[in-house]
């Protein structure tokens, strides 16, 4: 089992420098959604937003470590996503469902199937 440090070390060393960057960009994105939503009360449909972010720094994460698991597990993530939002946008049914990074994560998921070989 690898300490944080190390854990730290091989996300930022293994993958390509832009994993990483991507990777404090879902973190500071993460941030950035719990502090907007801190005023909603909880058991509210906006803070299904952040359970979207939480997913897809998870796997993002993974995927910095080079686990197939990850770079899948955000793939599937983002087709799911794309179908919430083609089914809300033509459907009648409300935004508040549906992921606003939908766009950014389609390019993320090209970058990691161009590197998908890479993964272990």
């Amino acid at each position: 089992m690898r300490t944080i440090r190390e854990f730290t070390i091989d996300i930022v060393r293994k993958p390509p420098i832009a994993f990483p960057l991507i990777g404090l960009f879902h973190l500071l994105l993460l941030l950035w959604v719990f502090w907007s939503d801190r005023t909603e009360p909880f058991p509210n449909v906006v803070w299904l937003e952040a359970v979207w972010m939480i997913a897809y720094t998870t796997f993002w994460i993974a995927a910095c470590d080079m686990r197939k698991w990850g770079a899948l597990g955000y793939i599937v993530l983002t087709v799911f996503s794309m179908a919430i939002f083609f089914a809300a946008r033509y459907n009648k049914i409300p935004q508040d469902y549906v992921n606003n990074m939908h766009f950014f994560d389609v390019l993320f998921s090209m970058l990691l199937l161009y590197y998908y070989k890479n993964f272990s």
